[in-house]
C-alpha cells in the first residue's frame, strides 16, 4: 500500500470516527438534542460519508456496494440538516411542515439521480465511485454525463441552503442586538467559518472531478480532500458540541409580536408617542445614575425590570423613538464613559473596554468606530491631536 493511500486512510478514519462521536454525544444529552438534532442528523450524514469512502479505500466495493447508492441520498441532506440546525439553534424552530419540505425536496432529487446511476451497468457503478477508467467507451461517456449532473445538482443544492443558513445568522445578528448589550458568545460566528471550510470543499469536489481528468495520480487529490473534511468535521463537532442555544425560551418571549415591519411588530401596543418620550427619559435616566451598562450581561428584560415597562415596551421606544437597537443603545453609554476615561486617566485601553462593560478589546474598537468616527486612540488624543494626524502634522508610532 502506498504512503498516500495510508494518509488518506488515516485521514478518512479520523473523520469517520469524530463525525460519529459528534453525532452520539449530541443525541445522548437531552438538552443538545433538543436544539442540535440537525447537527446530529449531519455528522451522522458525515460518519456514514467516510465510512463508505472507508469501504472503498479497503477494496470492499464489490461486496458492499449498496452502500455507494445510500451515499447518494445520504449526502444530499448535508444541506437541509445544517439549515435546519441553524434554524433551531438560533431560537427559529423549524415547523414541521419546513422540515419535510427541506427533506423531501433534497431527497426526491437524490432519487432520481440514483435512478441514473443505478441504470448503470453494476462494474460501471464500482469503476465510478472509485474513480477508476471504464473500459467502455458509451458507459464511459454515460457514466461521465451521469457523474456530471450528479456533482452540479448536489452543489447547486448545498450551496443554496448554505445561503439560507447564512441569511438566518444575519437574522439572529439583528434579532440579539434588539435583546442584548453584548452578543459576542450568542452569534455563531464559528458557524460562519466552518460554512466557508465546506463552501471551499464544495468547490474542490468541483475542481477534482476536472483533475482527476487530467491528473494520472490522484493519491493526492484523494488526500486533500480527506484534509479539508476533517477540518470542517473536526471544527463542527467541537464547536457545535458545546454551542448553547442563541436565544433561551425567556428571550424569545422578550422578542416583540411578529409581523410586517416596525407597524406590525407593535401594532396592538397602547404606548403612544408621548409615554414613549417618557420611558426613553427615564430609560437615560437610569442608565446614567445607576450606570446599568458596566453590566456586559444586561439584557433588554433586565432594562424593562429597572424602568417598570414591558420588554415589548422598552423595544418599541428604542426602535420608533429612539430609533437605535438596544445593543447600540447601551453601546452610546459605554462609550460615553469610556471617551471620558480614555481622556483623563493613562489606563490602557483595554482595562477601560472592560470596565465600562465590554467582553473584549475588538467589541470595543468597533463600536467606538461606529459611535465616534475614530478608533479609542484617536479618541484618546482629542479632536485637535486627530486633525493634526489627518493632516499629516503628527508622526503616528506604529
Amino acid at each position: 500500500m502506498a504512503l498516500m493511500d495510508i494518509v488518506v486512510i488515516t485521514l478518512t478514519t479520523m473523520s469517520f470516527t469524530v463525525a460519529l462521536f459528534g453525532a452520539l454525544s449530541v443525541l445522548g444529552n437531552r438538552a443538545q438534542r433538543k436544539v442540535g438534532w440537525g447537527l446530529a442528523l449531519f455528522l451522522g450524514i458525515a460518519a456514514y460519508d467516510n465510512l463508505e469512502g472507508l469501504v472503498g479505500l479497503w477494496g470492499l466495493y464489490p461486496q458492499l456496494s449498496w452502500m455507494c447508492g445510500l451515499e447518494v441520498l445520504a449526502t444530499f441532506l448535508y444541506g437541509p440538516a445544517i439549515y435546519l440546525y441553524v434554524l433551531t439553534v438560533t431560537g427559529k424552530a423549524p415547523s414541521p411542515r419546513r422540515i419535510a419540505l427541506c427533506l423531501g425536496l433534497s431527497l426526491t432529487m437524490a432519487v432520481v439521480l440514483l435512478g441514473g446511476f443505478l441504470a448503470l451497468p453494476p462494474q460501471a457503478r464500482i469503476d465510478l465511485a472509485l474513480g477508476t477508467p471504464i473500459a467502455d467507451a458509451g458507459v464511459a461517456r454515460q457514466a461521465a454525463i451521469t457523474a456530471g449532473i450528479m456533482r452540479l445538482t448536489f452543489l447547486t443544492l448545498i450551496f443554496g441552503f448554505l445561503t439560507a443558513c447564512w441569511l438566518a445568522l444575519d437574522d439572529n445578528v439583528r434579532r440579539l442586538s434588539g435583546l442584548f448589550s453584548s452578543v459576542e458568545d450568542r452569534t455563531l460566528t464559528w458557524l460562519r467559518g466552518v460554512m466557508i471550510l465546506m463552501v471551499i470543499a464544495a468547490g474542490w469536489v468541483a475542481l477534482q472531478g476536472l483533475l482527476e481528468q487530467v491528473t494520472p495520480d490522484n493519491g493526492w487529490l484523494q488526500a486533500v480532500d480527506a484534509a479539508i473534511t476533517l477540518t470542517w468535521v473536526g471544527l463542527l463537532a467541537y464547536f457545535g458540541i458545546r454551542q448553547r442555544p442563541a436565544l433561551q425560551e425567556d428571550d424569545l418571549a422578550a422578542l416583540p409580536e411578529r409581523g410586517t415591519g416596525t407597524v406590525g411588530k407593535y401594532a396592538r401596543s397602547a404606548l403612544d408617542a408621548d409615554r414613549m418620550q417618557k420611558l426613553g427619559d427615564r430609560m437615560a435616566h437610569l442608565m446614567r445614575s445607576q450606570v446599568l451598562h458596566r453590566d456586559p450581561g444586561l439584557s433588554l428584560r433586565g432594562l424593562a425590570d429597572k424602568v417598570g415597562a414591558s420588554p415589548n415596551y422598552v423595544s418599541q421606544t428604542l426602535n420608533d423613538h429612539l430609533g437605535v437597537s438596544f445593543f447600540d443603545f447601551v453601546n452610546g453609554f459605554r462609550v460615553d464613559e469610556a471617551e471620558t476615561l480614555l481622556r483623563t486617566t493613562d489606563r490602557s485601553v483595554t482595562d477601560i473596554a472592560l470596565e465600562v462593560g465590554f467582553n473584549s478589546r475588538s467589541t470595543f474598537n468597533a463600536a467606538v468606530r461606529k459611535h465616534r468616527g475614530l478608533s479609542p486612540t484617536e479618541m484618546r488624543r482629542g479632536p485637535e491631536s486627530v486633525r493634526a494626524v489627518l493632516s499629516g502634522q503628527v508622526n503616528v508610532r506604529a
